[in-house]
């Protein structure tokens, strides 16, 4: 049980991709994520489930932002 903790914990410390968008900055970063938050997550009890994650990144790009590996 530890061990899988520590791998959850480590995949969440050290994420496989991240967030890109040609000439924006990481404020736009966190401007477009807090704005996609407010959508996803509107009139939710804000329960994270596998169906808002993909609202979530449909959101963002939406808003011109791709998913790249590290």
């Amino acid at each position: 049980m530890l061990v899988l903790a520590a791998a959850i914990a480590g995949c969440a410390l050290f994420p496989s991709s991240r967030w890109e968008k040609k000439g924006a900055s990481e404020a736009d970063y966190k401007f477009d994520e807090t704005q996609c938050k407010a959508k996803t997550y509107a009139g939710n009890d804000g329960a994270v489930t596998n169906a808002t994650v993909r609202r979530m990144h449909a959101c963002l790009q939406e808003r011109g932002w791709s998913r790249v590996p590290n």
